[in-house]
């Protein structure tokens, strides 16, 4: 099938809003971005029109509320009325960096990011091989609050082919000193493989390994007052397995609060796991797209947000503390480890001894979003459905093809695909999609998947019928619908799901065949794109991925 190209216009610069600027973060190159580190999202210059300041038509017809920010350009807005037609928005004037807002309360803050005002000083250890020898080197953060990349730099030149700067140390910039340090024998967090609008991150990934950060003893929260917040962004919005991994864990196993996302149902939204229950479910969806995340537990229950998404989980939580822990993916910091499937690309970490109040959430979200170039305002989404081949199978910090698609343009991304999951499976993801629907702006969802039905016995015709509902469901709640057909490997379903389509059994609003004769991704025996076990692209596959899939779904979204 060919593919439909696009040329993206960018958006002239902003004119001058007459507010001080407060150090806006740097932003991937307005190119393909085809160097040797993944950068996402698109330079914000690309995002349809967004990358500007809120006017009075930006309104609740667009699906704001009362509170929510807006950022360009360095700038941040808050809505204070959005009667329509003529909707308010106030300028927040801050030059605060994001964990400032919980002051002496903060009990860790760190990251490749200046995460405390006028911190300079270690940032983060790290490990790299050299002529087969490990070398140690400290990166800083420099008096002018960026990291020292000219070091990492040197680094990264210097090391081995096929090898990884691993993260051994994360230095706390609020003076506590609560640093974070590699579980032993899993260094496996990376630097120098992921950029976030620009910046470094903390890199996570399937391919990595198991392995984290275990938090120090000396890191104690009230049980029912605390915060966690991260900067950056998440590859996927889905987990599972056994509800692995965690993004933190306070505490110790057996007397533990831990906050995931999805459950053993790969529902694809935001858990918590505490003494009352291990599977709490919260409505909160996590996108995929730069936005800061932060839990408070309140005596009340907890709160959520996401860029302007905030959710409430009730009930009260029971006195007592949290002292240590463990951050990252794919274990608990025991000794037993899962393989994970889910990945996190972090700028900043922050965590706080007491619960932020209203104000504080939308200080430290205001914050964030100038540092990290978030654009809470953003509308239009994209959803992925699927399995392996779009969760990311085998690839090293998260970077799969829907994750990688932000390359052109800017708009929210959620992959609900978890590795091994049957059609059955792929059902259990469609509330998530459901509930995003929701929302204003243009919807589109990809649906990848039918190959791991054949190895749970499921019939091919069951598996029309359940990506026939998927495909359904999808359209009724709003979405216009791609459908991926099969791959080419051994046991993939492809006539069945292609005649399916034809059909009108699978009812897509377009059908996209990246695997036959004359396609990049046509023979799976080629490892230059799959890899050996002949179902997995690689890397390179789904770079080609994501720029076909763009290609095609781009005028879905208006762009």
């Amino acid at each position: 099938m060919e593919t439909r190209g696009r040329v993206l216009a960018c958006i002239t610069a902003m004119a001058a809003l007459g507010l001080p600027a407060l150090g806006l973060a740097a932003q991937c190159p307005a190119d393909d971005h085809k160097g040797a580190e993944t950068c996402i999202p698109a330079n914000s210059a690309m995002n349809k029109g967004l990358n500007r300041s809120p006017g009075t038509n930006d309104d609740v017809s667009k699906g704001y509320a009362p509170g929510d920010l807006w950022q360009a350009g360095g700038h941040v807005w808050r809505a204070t009325a959005l009667t329509p037609g003529a909707a308010q928005w106030a300028a927040v004037r801050t030059s605060n960096a994001p964990a400032d807002t919980f002051g002496p309360h903060a009990l860790f803050a760190g990251g490749p990011t200046r995460m405390v005002s006028a911190y300079s000083g270690p940032a983060v250890d790290i490990e790299t091989i050299s002529g087969g020898q490990t070398v140690a080197t400290t990166l800083a953060i420099r008096p002018d609050g960026m990291l020292d990349t000219a070091t990492l730099t040197r680094a990264l030149a210097a090391r081995d082919a096929g090898t990884f700067a691993t993260v051994t140390r994360v230095y706390d910039q609020t003076g506590h000193g609560n640093h974070l340090v590699a579980t032993p024998g899993h260094h496996v967090v990376h630097i120098g493989a992921v950029q976030v609008s620009g910046q470094e991150t903390l890199s996570w990934g399937e391919n990595n390994g198991p392995g984290g950060f275990v938090l120090p003893q000396t890191l104690k929260v009230p049980a029912n007052s605390f915060f966690f917040g991260t900067t950056g962004t998440y590859a996927s919005s889905n987990s599972g397995y056994s509800a692995f991994p965690v993004p933190l864990m306070l505490g110790q196993k057996g007397q533990e609060f831990k906050v995931f996302m999805g459950s053993y149902t790969l529902d694809g939204f935001v858990h918590v796991a505490d003494m009352r229950s291990p599977d709490l479910r919260t409505d909160m969806i996590i996108s995929n797209d730069p936005a800061a995340f932060g839990l408070s537990a309140t005596p009340g229950g907890y709160r959520l947000e996401n860029g302007n998404n905030h959710v409430v989980l009730g009930g009260a939580l029971p006195e007592g503390s949290f002292a240590g822990g463990y951050i990252g993916y794919n274990a608990d910091g025991g000794p037993w480890f899962e393989q994970g499937r889910n990945t996190g690309q972090w700028t900043g970490i922050v965590i706080a001894d007491q619960a932020a109040t209203a104000e504080q959430e939308q200080d430290f979200e205001a914050a964030a979003a100038v540092a990290g170039d978030h654009m809470p305002q953003l509308r239009d989404a994209v959803v992925a459905i699927g399995d392996s081949r779009t969760e990311g199978y085998g690839l090293s910090d998260g970077t799969n093809w829907p994750y990688i698609m932000q390359r052109y343009a800017r708009y929210r991304s959620y992959n609900f695909a978890v590795s091994g999951a049957t059609t059955k499976q792929m059902l259990d993801m469609v509330p998530a999609a459901e509930a995003l629907a929701g929302h204003p702006g243009h919807k589109v969802a990809i649906v990848f998947g039918g190959f791991n039905d054949h190895l749970h016995q499921i019939s091919t015709g069951e598996t029309v019928h359940n990506l026939g509902q998927i495909t359904s469901r999808l359209k009724k709640a709003g979405y216009r619908v791609a459908f991926l057909d099969e791959a080419l490997t051994q046991g993939a379903p492809r006539k069945a799901l292609a005649s399916a389509v034809e059909a009108g059994k699978i009812p897509a609003d377009i059908e996209l065949d990246l695997f036959s004769s004359g396609e990049p991704l046509f023979d799976v025996l080629d490892q230059t794109k799959w890899l050996a076990d002949t179902t997995h692209p690689n890397q390179a596959g789904h770079d080609i991925m994501a720029r076909n899939v763009w290609q095609n779904i781009v005028g879905f979204l208006g762009k």
